[in-house]
């Protein structure tokens, strides 16, 4: 993916301009771009990703409508200026503004969708993925113990690295043993 701008239009409606390309609003069409969206939601700002849904839950039977409406209403609250910063780069990682907002403080979803917290809790399966990684299993071993692809191997280490802000096996080896994730 390309790093991307956001910017949200007088009239309400948002824009999106990946580096390198035009400027162009945000369309329901762009399915595979808001489906990518939400799964970083529901990995990353699970809280959000739930209030979202449950707004929205009135347009589950029209569910393209519905994940983009609600991919919309995050944009807005939290990438509407449009300031030449990045907001989102092309690792998914999330570059939030402060978007002035007249119910700022009021809303009940404010710290929840605007500025939401960030998830550092691994899942269960990451947990069980970095255990065999830290005891010096290889992925193949781990993909085949765990009827899982190479791909979802990588896809779980470079969440769990994410989430507790590291970048390498090394820096994770040291962040496991300094707090003790798995004794």
């Amino acid at each position: 993916m390309k790093a991307i701008e956001f910017y949200t239009t007088p009239e309400g409606e948002v824009t999106m301009r990946p580096i390198g390309e035009a400027e162009r609003q945000l369309k329901e069409t762009d399915t595979d771009f808001i489906q990518a969206f939400l799964a970083i939601l529901r990995e990353f700002y699970p809280e959000a990703y739930d209030a979202l849904m449950d707004i929205y839950s009135k347009n589950s039977n029209n569910k393209r409508y519905r994940d983009f409406i609600a991919v919309r209403r995050f944009i807005k609250c939290n990438f509407g200026l449009y300031d030449n910063m990045i907001d989102v780069d092309e690792n998914w990682n999330f570059n939030f503004e402060f978007v002035g907002c007249p119910l700022r403080g009021e809303c009940k979803h404010d710290k929840v969708i605007c500025a939401p917290k960030f998830n550092s809790k691994l899942s269960d399966r990451q947990i069980e993925v970095m255990r065999m990684l830290y005891d010096g299993k290889n992925d193949s071993e781990i993909a085949e113990k765990l009827f899982i692809s190479l791909n979802t191997v990588n896809n779980h280490r470079k969440n769990s690295f994410r989430k507790v802000g590291v970048h390498s096996m090394a820096e994770f080896m040291r962040y496991a043993m300094t707090n003790n994730l798995f004794k």
